[in-house]
């Protein structure tokens, strides 16, 4: 079981998370305006929530 600040997020989750479309957010991760994506493998792309919360609490979200 994971902790609470380890929770990872796929692309929907992250936008969800953050209160955005999934275009609009992965517009500014491309931007290198929001946190980066980490690969896991193959395909298999995540967010870290910790990391979400840090750009979140910054008002760092156009």
């Amino acid at each position: 079981m994971k902790s609470e600040d380890q929770i990872q997020l796929r692309a929907n989750g992250a936008s969800a998370y953050c209160g955005m479309s999934r275009s609009t957010y992965l517009k500014l991760v491309s931007e290198k305006k929001a946190p980066q994506l980490r690969r896991l493998g193959p395909g298999v792309v995540i967010w870290d929530r910790v990391e979400l919360d840090r750009w979140i609490e910054a008002g760092e979200r156009a």
